[in-house]
């Protein structure tokens, strides 16, 4: 396996070749030597390699770990891509054009020859620190962050100073003298994900927008390409977050900044998994040198600023942001699903020169994310990307929604192999696959189902949970993880393994997640089937639902661990309530009908008007004939806490005199004031048709027909209930005859027993949010930002949602960090940073959800 790779002397002499034979676009130079006197190569590819730094660039480092051959192996693969297809692809023509692109292909070059020949998991360089041991580990060596270290033998020795090695002076003196570079990236192995460079604080940098969206970019590249998924995770800074990094170092110097973690092994089976890996990552690297010219430091176009949602419906959002005027700007917006979404020509939904998008044809009750740049058409470079928007769709007319969290004692694993399950449980982390020292662990979440009425009839749910490692899965193609509904009462303790193991299976929920989808920092969402949902709709009456996760019950050769680590949000190092799992349930209940008849009933001529008749159709002259119906709103329940799902009228024809092709319709007409006339009715404010028409035919096959009324008839019709006792229908008649005589239809028995009947079903729902709370301050206790404020005297009030967000004052509920969800009256920002600037929001919720507007304070400004 391992003759299938490049040695690094090959590596070198492939460069050198490369430049030789194309002298215009490649040059190699030697930017340092190392301990053990191998030169260090950094090689620039561009059109007209002369002028590559007067061009905006890309930086790639490969193998700063020796063992961690993907970051060479990568590099010699892109620039064979590159000088294979440069000739005919117009798309990496116009990018290197545009661009440069600076490679170290191995920065670790004594290392990576040592872990060759020596010693095959050998990670720092060769230096010979003096005491018997060697070596430092280069990805700690850097100025950021740098955190001495004593211990010499450690792989993660640090080295007696920043940039005290040949190898980190050498990357730090080319980036220096090159100012042009604008983004990172630093390759290695494994895991399959991208970290992101961090500020080294709690809180987002006003760039961590373009930093997730880079990655998340070049992560669906990556699945276009092989179906593979990688994550994008930031990390928990400053304990989790590693220190003197040459990710944090390229970042302190304005280039945006990533570590691409590649594979599932440091030196992988070449041919199965390291040439699929190396394949994937090119056209993620393709989209990361598209990028680089709209972040060059000359460049002059601003970051749309306030961008938010000013509404969002059931099926639809708006959005505005601001930005300087100029003829030659134009916006591109995008949406998203799932926090961590990407951008791209796939998921553009518009392209606007107006500062402001309405996103129309949404799902109810969804979470959606949304991004905006612009686009200079005359400079063919685009923006910076403003902060992300999310928002919440509300939940359709007769709708409720709710997100239930795990109770804290009932989420955790059970573990074959350990001896303390119970302490498992509220405490950090999940664990489910198997390992050589766990042995099987199955994942658990209990929820309570209280606050769902036993009533509620379930139309969709999710269950979602947040990976938070996945280093530990080592195989690819081995084994799935998958979550299923067990029925507890056929257990005794949930913290038995195994009661858990041998509990009784109600439903599997959605597709299982396949081990080369797996990835951190990307949330893992199961959907509900139409039969896994009445499994769960049988779990209202018992109050709760248990849930399993199981994944890989075995392992393959040569491998000790196929094992899944998830955010639980509970304990000192969960992620805390935004990564904790959820249960997104949306649920109707049962309608309440109201049958009015009509009130009263009239035909109008062009002469006269007939009560309690109800004629339509022309006159012997070719007048029309207008039938007029009334009915009594008084007794509509009260429209504040009532939701009107459906309305329609029924009529039936008790006698037809037309043998022509008359139709007819419903209008309902705006309220008309003082008595009746023929001249009023011709000249009637039609609100809304009811339904559709329907001919002499159809009312000769069917005498009863049902006209039913449109979403937009419904809130009329509620609007005129607000001020008027009544409400009037018109039955009109149309002909495609010129002269329609003497015919028409009678909608009236004589004693009027089958009169009209208007019909609404409606069910109890509040229509508006609960007041805002009142009072909000915050306080600084033991360092933390604590929040305090009074709940309204309201009884829709149900709670109140607390959202962080540093830039902007949350538009939604969703825009920020959810950092509390409750009925108390105070939470603390455990994660924040309390001297940065930030904006806190808080939102009064009621039962649908409807929420109010936000009260919001301002700190650190």
């Amino acid at each position: 396996m391992r003759q299938q790779y490049t040695s690094y002397d090959e590596c070198v002499s492939f460069f050198k070749e490369a430049q030789k034979s194309n002298p215009e676009l490649f040059s190699v130079e030697t930017i340092g030597r190392t301990w053990e006197d191998r030169e260090i190569i950094a090689v620039s590819i561009t059109t007209n390699v002369k002028k590559a730094e007067e061009k905006p660039a890309l930086f790639y480092t490969g193998t700063i770990h020796a063992r961690e051959w993907i970051g060479i192996e990568l590099s010699l693969s892109f620039a064979k891509y590159i000088l294979e297809h440069v000739d005919y692809d117009p798309y990496l023509k116009k990018i290197l054009k545009a661009t440069t692109l600076y490679m170290v292909p191995c920065a670790n070059p004594d290392g990576f020859e040592y872990s060759r020949n020596h010693f095959s998991f050998w990670r720092k360089n060769r230096r010979n620190n003096g005491d018997g041991t060697y070596g430092v580990d280069l990805n700690r060596n850097f100025s950021v962050g740098f955190t001495p270290n004593k211990n010499t033998s450690s792989n993660v020795y640090s080295g007696p100073a920043a940039f005290s090695e040949p190898e980190t002076a050498a990357l730090r003196d080319f980036v220096l003298s090159h100012p042009n570079i604008t983004i990172a990236l630093d390759y290695h192995s494994q895991g399959n994900v991208f970290f992101p460079a961090h500020n080294f604080i709690h809180e987002d940098a006003v760039d961590a927008i373009d930093l997730n969206l880079l990655a998340c970019n070049m992560a669906e590249e990556i699945r276009k390409e092989s179906g593979r998924e990688y994550g994008v995770h930031m990390g928990k800074p400053p304990v989790h977050l590693i220190s003197g990094s040459g990710r944090e170092f390229y970042y302190s110097k304005g280039a945006l900044s990533l570590v691409v973690e590649v594979g599932t092994r440091n030196i992988s089976d070449y041919i199965e998994h390291m040439s699929e890996n190396i394949k994937e990552n090119i056209p993620a690297l393709m989209i990361a040198l598209s990028e680089v010219k709209n972040y060059k430091k000359t460049n002059s176009l601003q970051r749309p600023e306030n961008f938010k949602a000013i509404s969002v419906g059931a099926k639809e959002v708006e959005l505005t942001w601001e930005y300087d005027d100029d003829k030659h700007r134009y916006f591109e917006v995008y949406r998203s699903s799932r926090k961590k979404g990407f951008a791209q020509t796939s998921n553009r939904i518009g392209v606007t020169k107006l500062k402001y998008f309405k996103d129309s044809n949404l799902k109810s009750a969804k979470n959606y994310y949304y991004y905006v740049r612009a686009v200079c058409k005359e400079q063919n470079v685009k923006s910076a990307f403003g902060q992300m928007v999310g928002v919440r769709t509300k939940p359709s007319e007769s709708m409720f929604s709710k997100i239930l969290y795990p109770q804290a004692d009932k989420t955790g694993y059970v573990g074959e192999k350990t001896k303390k399950n119970r302490e498992h449980f509220g405490n950090n982390s999940m664990f489910v696959g198997i390992s050589n020292t766990k042995g099987e662990c199955f994942g658990v979440s209990g929820f309570s189902l209280a606050t769902i009425p036993e009533n509620a009839k379930i139309t969709s749910a999710t269950i979602s949970y947040y990976p938070m490692n996945r280093v530990a899965v080592q195989v690819e193609s081995y084994g799935e993880w998958r979550v299923g509904q067990i029925d507890e009462r056929t257990i005794d303790s949930i913290y038995s393994f195994d009661e858990i193991k041998n509990a009784k299976m109600l439903s599997f929920i959605g597709a299982p997640t396949e081990s080369y989808q797996l990835t951190q920092g990307i949330w893992r969402t199961y959907e509900f089937s139409n039969n896994e949902i009445e499994v769960l709709q049988k779990s209202l009456k018992r109050r709760e639902a248990y849930f399993r996760m199981e994944g890989p019950a075995s392992l393959p050769l040569d491998r000790a661990s196929q094992m899944m680590q998830w955010d639980i949000g509970y304990g000192q190092f969960s992620g805390g309530l935004t990564y904790r799992p959820k249960l997104d349930i949306s649920y109707t209940i049962d309608e309440a009908k109201l049958d009015l008849l009509s009130s009263s009933e009239f035909t109008i001529n062009e002469d006269d008007i007939k009560d309690t008749t109800l004629y339509s159709g022309y006159d012997k002259n070719g007048n029309k004939r207008y039938g007029c119906i009334e009915f009594d709103l008084t007794n509509l329940p009260d429209m504040e806490n009532t939701v009107i799902s459906n309305a329609y009228i029924d009529l039936e024809a008790f006698k037809i005199n037309s043998k022509s092709t008359l139709r007819f319709h419903i209008e309902m007409i705006a309220p008309i004031d003082g008595s009746l006339s023929y001249e009023k009715i011709i000249n009637r404010e039609i609100i809304e048709r009811i339904g559709y028409d329907v001919s002499i035919s159809e009312l000769e096959e069917n005498s009863k027909h049902r006209f039913v009324f449109d979403k937009y008839a419904i809130q009329e019709m509620i609007e005129i209930a607000k001020t008027r006792n009544k409400i009037m229908f018109i039955i009109s008649a149309s002909s495609q005859n010129e002269s329609s005589k003497n015919e028409g239809v009678n909608w009236l028995d004589k004693k009027r027993v089958k009169r009209p009947s208007l019909t609404l079903q409606y069910i109890k729902k509040r229509r508006n949010a609960p007041s805002k709370v009142k009072n909000l301050k915050h306080s600084i206790e033991n360092g933390i930002v604590r929040l305090d404020w009074d709940a309204p005297e309201d009884d829709g009030y149900t709670g109140a949602i607390v959202v962080k967000n540093p830039f902007k004052v949350p538009c939604s509920p969703y825009d920020g960090q959810k950092l509390y969800g409750g009925s108390d009256t105070y939470t603390y920002d455990n994660f924040g940073d309390r001297e940065v600037h930030k904006y806190y929001a808080v939102y009064s919720y009621d039962d649908v959800p409807n929420f109010s507007e936000p009260v919001f304070i301002e700190i650190n400004s």
